[in-house]
This record gives structure tokens, C-alpha cells and sequence, in this order.
């Protein structure tokens, strides 16, 4: 009788139940998920002052957009 070598489980790594495979399928998704509710967040607070001096005048690009010109007297 030949010796058969022992059942051994497949273990993978999971976070919160999801696999590596199972994660990178969705990045793609989540990715352009987020960056929607990013812009749709920047967009209706984009009015406020506190968020408009300290984020958006700062921006590299298209901070000129937000900046303010102060009246002169």
C-alpha cells in the first residue's frame, strides 16, 4: 500500500472576507466611484470661504478660478 501525502487546505489572505483576486477586480470600480464623490463633495462645498481660502485657491492649476480680489477703497 502506497502512502498518499497528507490533504493540505489552500490558505489565502483576506481582508474583511475579500481576496487579493476579488479586491483587484473591483479596484478599478471603486477607484472612479470615488473619485466622483470626491469631485460631486469639492463641488457643493465649493462655495464655502473656509474651504474655498485654505484648499481651493491653492491648487496648482486652476486655483486662479477661487481666488478673490479684494476691493480696493
Amino acid at each position: 500500500m502506497a502512502h498518499a501525502p497528507p490533504i493540505r487546505p489552500k490558505l489565502r489572505a483576506n481582508i474583511a472576507g475579500y481576496s487579493a483576486e476579488t479586491l483587484r477586480y473591483w479596484n478599478g470600480t471603486a477607484l472612479r466611484w470615488g473619485a466622483f464623490a470626491g469631485l460631486t463633495g469639492l463641488y457643493l462645498v465649493s462655495q464655502v470661504p473656509i474651504i474655498k481660502g485654505t484648499f481651493l485657491q491653492k491648487l496648482p492649476v486652476i486655483g486662479w478660478y477661487w481666488k478673490v480680489e479684494e476691493a480696493k477703497k
